[in-house]
């Protein structure tokens, strides 16, 4: 048999099932055949050119919305320190910068990341107005949240690492923005067996159990699992980077 065919053969095996180390915890996540199961043109619609932000808004920001309820609790349990620095990675319309800017304060900064072009208008114009000197938009790429090496001392993912297409290397780049000892944390949609909404199985690709695995596999330390009262579709995963 051909080397080439081998070595596909050996990847695609590689790819579904993965090597699990004792304990429960993965030890390889099958990246590739993770990031292909993203449904198909799940960030389209934040980098259409007629996007309607205001849209977006009534979406993200209302009472409705679990993580719109809850982010009060969120900012608290973060415990976000006077001068730190933070990425909020797919900040959206957003909705937490003005407090992540007020915890971290005149010495601290928060970077607001972004693919969508408009989102990003939107909160300079929101921080601009609203005095928030110590806010940066910063555009990202699908891949990479182009971000100096350790730049940041936490990164905050919220209902946003289910659209990374290509999550290990988006996990690569979060790695190297990371200070050592820095904190990732990641809000997602729980995705239960009779539990979660339909919707959520047609938009969230996996559950915790395999986010978990994926981002410990890049590197990072899981540190613990955060309530919140206000979750019933939702968890608050903290990783460290060692």
């Amino acid at each position: 048999m051909p080397a080439r065919t081998i070595a596909s053969i050996f990847a695609v095996l590689v790819a579904l099932f993965g090597v699990v180390r004792a304990g429960g915890q993965t030890a390889q996540a099958p990246a590739d055949a993770a990031a292909a199961t993203v449904p198909a043109d799940i960030n389209a619609p934040f980098l259409a050119r007629d996007i309607d932000v205001e849209e977006w808004v009534r979406r993200f920001e209302v009472e409705s919305r679990e993580i719109f309820r809850a982010y009060p609790t969120i900012v608290s349990r973060l415990k976000l320190q006077p001068g730190e620095r933070i990425a909020d990675v797919g900040a959206g319309t957003g909705l937490f910068i003005e407090s992540f800017s007020r915890e971290v304060g005149p010495d601290g900064w928060v970077y607001a990341i972004e693919i969508a072009p408009a989102f990003l208008q939107r909160i300079g114009a929101m921080a601009e107005i609203r005095g928030l000197t110590n806010v940066t938009p910063l555009l990202a790429a699908q891949d990479d949240v182009r971000l100096p090496p350790g730049s940041i001392d936490v990164a905050f993912l919220c209902d946003v690492y289910h659209h990374f297409e290509q999550p290990q290397a988006s996990l690569a780049s979060l790695r190297r923005a990371l200070k050592p000892g820095g904190r990732l944390v990641v809000i997602d949609f729980e995705r239960i067996a009779g539990v979660s909404r339909e919707w959520t199985f047609e938009h969230v690709r996996a559950g915790k159990e395999v986010f978990r695995g994926e981002i410990e596999a890049a590197g990072f330390r899981f540190k613990e699992e955060v309530l919140v009262r206000e979750f019933k579709e939702n968890y608050f995963l903290v990783f460290g980077n060692p």
